[in-house]
């Protein structure tokens, strides 16, 4: 019972209100960074708050705030974690204050992890706000860092919306299709409130949005046999994995996988084709119209077809398909919103 005490004490310091210091520097905003989402399903009076991590890396403990319209919904009860020791919630003037840490000398969590679950009774009708604040993560060598990044919902009268603040996007061409995706839940921003929007997307990152999007159940698969497995990000692993059991994404002829690779245009439609249940890949392409056919590989020819012909890609500027061309984020949302009024 002291070595659990002790272990407590350590997260709740370096949860509640410590100093990180340098130690911020291991939840950095960068591509790879963990991002926290809500979301929300409501049955009748009764609403359930998910509070969801993703891209999580070795995520030993957690600490944060769920702040709620007092007035108009009550806290019902909250459950956090699937193994450890979660502190009994602290609910005071409209905030929840959650914190849980596994026990003992075990790694932490990687990928997408289901964080805690919130219920609330609604009491008053109108629009009622939830946000999540204060955010702290502590991974197994008790590293500790926070994320900026804001998560909102607001419940309506048996509707809920997601609200979503980014600082890059407005005016972009793929604004809409973005707020969107976000509010889906299947892609985030980033941690410093961007979204960067015309970033270009590695082949691990189009893997982890397409999986997300598609809901497909990402579970246990046989390793990966490629020569450079060990080189796939550990939050990446299980949508790659899941891409591969499907056929959706393979490696290369050189027995190698290249995760961080950045996609190309080409690779993006046949990804995109491929994921499309009961879909067969025509074996010809004459249906193509872009100006720059003859730059499409051969095996590249007949995805691009379909993808063209279903709307789901369209050319760039001057009518083409640029199949060497690396997709950016902001394309990857577009395709994938596509893909999915497909099914």
């Amino acid at each position: 019972m002291k070595k659990l005490a002790a272990i407590i004490g350590i997260v709740i310091m370096l949860g509640w209100g410590a100093s990180f210091a340098s130690e911020t520097q291991a939840w950095a905003a960068d591509s790879t960074s963990p991002s926290i989402s809500l979301k929300a399903s409501a049955s009748g009076s009764e609403i359930t708050v998910v509070v969801t991590g993703d891209q999580l890396k070795d995520l030993y403990a957690y600490d944060f705030i769920l702040k709620y319209d007092a007035q108009k919904l009550v806290y019902q009860n909250a459950s956090s974690g699937s193994t450890g020791f979660s502190i009994d919630p602290i609910v005071s003037n409209g905030d929840v204050r959650i914190a849980h840490t596994k026990v003992g000398k075990i790694a932490g969590d990687n990928g997408t992890q289901r964080l805690a679950v919130v219920n609330f009774k609604r009491v008053q009708s109108g629009a009622a706000q939830l946000s999540l604040h204060d955010v702290k993560l502590v991974d197994s060598k008790l590293n500790a860092g926070g994320t900026l990044a804001k998560a909102a919902l607001t419940v309506e009268d048996g509707a809920i919306s997601t609200e979503v603040a980014l600082k890059d996007i407005a005016g972009h061409w793929a604004n809409a299709a973005i707020l969107q995706a976000l509010q889906q839940g299947w892609i985030t921003g980033y941690a410093n409130g961007t979204f960067m929007p015309n970033k270009e997307v590695t082949r691990a990152e189009f893997a982890a949005m397409l999986i997300r999007a598609i809901g497909s159940d990402v579970g246990s698969h046989q390793p990966l046999q490629f020569a450079d497995a060990k080189q796939i990000p550990a939050w990446a692993l299980p949508y790659v994995e899941e891409a591969v059991s499907r056929n959706i994404m393979n490696g290369y002829t050189n027995g190698m996988f290249e995760p961080n690779k950045l996609i190309t245009r080409a690779e993006m439609a046949a990804m995109g084709i491929r994921s499309l249940n009961g879909v067969a890949v025509p074996l010809e392409s004459a249906s193509l119209k872009f100006a720059d056919n003859s730059q499409i590989p051969a095996w590249a020819k007949p995805y691009a077809a379909e993808a063209a012909k279903k709307g789901i890609m369209n050319g760039r500027n001057g009518n083409l398909f640029a199949p060497s061309a690396h997709a950016t984020r902001a394309e990857s949302v577009v395709v994938i919103l596509a893909l999915l009024q497909q099914k």
